[in-house]
């Protein structure tokens, strides 16, 4: 621990010897990385603030001549952060035990409603500008009292409008920068606000005392003042016990008395504990940090210390690109590697524009007799640039007319030199057409996407780090909960719709079973997990599913009466509640939902006697068309049969007739109709 992290009343440490210590640390974190902290400012102002696109060597080479820019990298970056703001990470609270899981859907809950209440977009959206732009951003975790009214505070996320104003902890090595001992926010107040905010502060001056102390001219400006907030942990012992009941209590904050669970109500029958009294199974003692925070203004203690209620000091980073070399931290955002390309662009297109405002000025060849008279409108054609200009015509020059060369031919390899600027500021940001929206050599839609993902894919790191900088947010607040939220309440929770619910918590009930009073809802009890989701966000998620279920709306069948109430659930539109009502009905009725518990449950529905009339119509009906079915099939056989017949005779009366011209004789004792001539007639 260092001398300057001791407690005020410690006799070694005096409030000079502190501030001087921490005048000191100060230095070291803004020496460490204030060479990165001036690059990652100039390539902010580079990406987004005009003016600031010319390096001074080309700037000097063009000298008062025109400097334009034509900023390509600023939709490169916006892509990036849009896509962040489209997409950005949600927290999740997982339970390490079973039992634990309708606790962790609460700690879940509350942290959005956290996330909602502090609006953190708005950190979040920020720190993640600074950070993919030029390599660092951040926000804080704060507390604040509910309302004016209260004594009850809530857990917010504040964004830190300056993140170049947070120094760390340079022998901090974690990406998330819980390993730092101390860190800073500063801030500066002209002299009048500080005597303003703080009046009975000491005001330091040049010639005053004591003012060539170590770093003090860095705290003290002729105008302003630097105060900071001052995070440092600091270490301490403590002994904590483990109950016979399970749980692991602080030596010093656990009151065996006033503990409900330790003391089971007496029995009025027998005059003894309902329950075993809790007991101290095992005790240790364990090396903790204490977070505390002080505002200094480089001489003295201006508020302070407090402790922090949680173990983290509650500053988030996230970082653009990250690398280490040779055991030093190097940063950097979308900026830096595409500065040279974009300053390239903007030196030939503006070379470009000056050539072509420089062709209507082709100077004209004229005689004094032919500008005579007219000597005013040719000195200001250049500047009225009229539609023609009078002359006198001499005969002595060809044409009599004034003569103009021609205009010089535009460099062609000004303009080629333009194009591979522009396919550089592609190549080293890795957005191409397909990510901003341009039309390019895909055609079909799979290879747009193909091409858009493959630049989602360069950048993804960016999105990456804002994750990791999410999952650090949402470890700070679970172990702030139980700290903050720690008294009967009740909480406003938040589902992934955005649905609200009212849930008390930490209320004392009575368990029937063991005789001891408990908390409901005990946001102490319990260990957690942290981890966080990308993807689209709600709303997005929301509009792909009503565009989903109204497709399945339009095909008919038997889900429709389901498709129809999710796609109505989807909906923002106003008085559609009752609508969703009726429609969630037809959905139990029909089979398709599962009933709540104040829901009638699917009747079986009753035979209509019209329709059991009309069934049997339709039956008698059917019957009768197939008698008639039946009668029409014989009646079209007995037909065939008699023609089959008929056609038989027909051949018969053909051979007698035909044997009678040919006198073969026939059987005696017939007709001529029935007579059939001999087999031996025929030579048989």
């Amino acid at each position: 621990m260092a001398e300057y992290d001791k407690p005020d009343d410690d006799e070694k440490v005096t409030t000079e010897t502190r501030m001087a210590g921490i005048r000191k640390r100060f230095a070291a974190a803004e020496e460490a990385d204030s060479a990165l902290r001036k690059a990652a400012q100039d390539d902010i102002k580079f990406a987004f603030v005009a003016g600031h696109q010319w390096d001074g060597h080309l700037g000097q080479y063009r000298g008062s001549r025109p400097k334009y820019e034509f900023n390509k990298l600023r939709p490169a970056i916006k892509q990036v952060i849009n896509q962040f703001r489209q997409q950005t990470p949600a927290i999740k609270i997982r339970a390490t035990e079973e039992g634990d899981k309708d606790l962790a859907d609460i700690r879940e809950g509350l942290v959005r409603n956290i996330e909602a209440r502090s609006r953190a977009d708005d950190a979040y959206d920020w720190g993640v500008m600074y950070a993919i732009t030029g390599g660092f951003g951040c926000w804080t975790v704060a507390t604040e009292y509910a309302d004016e009214g209260s004594f009850d505070q809530d857990i917010v996320i504040k964004r830190i409008p300056n993140p170049f104003s947070v120094h760390f902890d340079p022998s901090a090595r974690e990406l998330d920068r819980r390993d730092a001992r101390y860190a800073f926010v500063e801030t500066r107040l002209t002299r009048a606000q500080f005597q303003a905010k703080y009046p009975k502060a000491e005001i330091c001056n040049f010639d005053g005392p004591g003012f060539n102390g170590a770093h003090m001219a860095e705290w003290w400006g002729n105008d302003d003042v630097r105060i900071a907030e001052y995070w440092y942990k600091q270490t301490t012992k403590k002994t904590i016990h483990q109950l016979s009941d399970g749980r692991v209590v602080d030596a010093e904050e656990w009151d065996p008395v006033a503990d409900d669970a330790a003391n089971p109500p007496i029995d009025p029958q027998t005059g003894q504990p309902s329950g075993p009294p809790i007991t101290i199974v095992q005790s240790r003692e364990v090396t903790v940090d204490k977070v505390m925070m002080e505002i200094v203004s480089g001489k003295e203690i201006l508020e302070g210390p407090t402790e922090w209620a949680g173990k983290f000091i509650p500053i988030v980073p996230v970082w653009g690109d990250l690398i280490n070399i040779d055991g030093k931290d190097e940063w950097y955002g979308m900026t830096r590697m595409s500065r040279d390309s974009q300053t390239l662009y903007n030196f030939n297109r503006s070379n470009g524009v000056e050539v072509l405002a420089a062709q209507p000025r082709v100077p004209y060849w004229y005689t004094p007799k032919q500008a005579a008279g007219f000597e005013a409108q040719w000195r200001q054609m250049a500047v009225a640039n009229p539609a023609g200009m009078p002359y006198n015509p001499d005969p002595d020059v060809p044409g009599g007319k004034p003569l103009r060369d021609p205009p010089p031919t535009f460099p062609v390899g000004m303009f080629q030199a333009a194009q591979i600027d522009d396919a550089d500021i592609k190549g080293t940001s890795g957005i191409f057409q397909a990510s901003l929206g341009e039309a390019s050599n895909e055609t079909s839609g799979r290879a747009i996407q193909a091409r858009r993902q493959q630049g989602d894919t360069t950048t993804f790191d960016y999105t990456d780090n804002a994750s990791r900088a999410i999952r650090y947010t949402g470890e700070i607040i679970n172990d702030l909960i139980p700290h903050i939220y720690d008294t009967q309440r009740q909480l406003r929770i938040l589902g992934e719709d955005g649905a609200e619910k009212f849930l008390a918590v930490n209320k004392p009930v009575f368990d029937q079973a063991t005789g001891q009073w408990v908390k409901e809802n005990d946001l102490g009890q319990g260990r957690y997990d942290v981890t966080v989701t990308t993807g689209p966000s709600y709303a997005t998620q929301r509009m792909e599913t009503l565009d989903a279920m109204m497709q399945l709306v339009q095909t008919g069948g038997p889900l429709q009466p389901l498709a129809f109430y999710l796609a109505v659930k989807n909906m923002d539109i106003a008085g559609a509640d009752d609508v969703l009502e009726g429609a969630r009905k037809l959905a139990i009725q029909t089979g398709l939902l599962e009933p709540g518990e104040n829901d009638e449950p699917p009747q079986q529905q009753q035979p209509n006697p019209k329709d059991i009339a009309d069934a049997k119509k339709s039956e008698a009906q059917a019957t009768k068309y197939m008698a008639d079915a039946q009668r029409a099939q014989a009646e079209t056989q007995q037909t065939e049969l008699e023609n089959q017949h008929m056609q038989e005779a027909a051949g018969v009366r053909q051979a007698i007739a035909q044997a009678a011209l040919a006198g073969i004789p026939t059987q005696p004792g017939q007709s001529m109709f029935q007579q059939r001539p001999t087999p031996q007639a025929f030579g048989v």
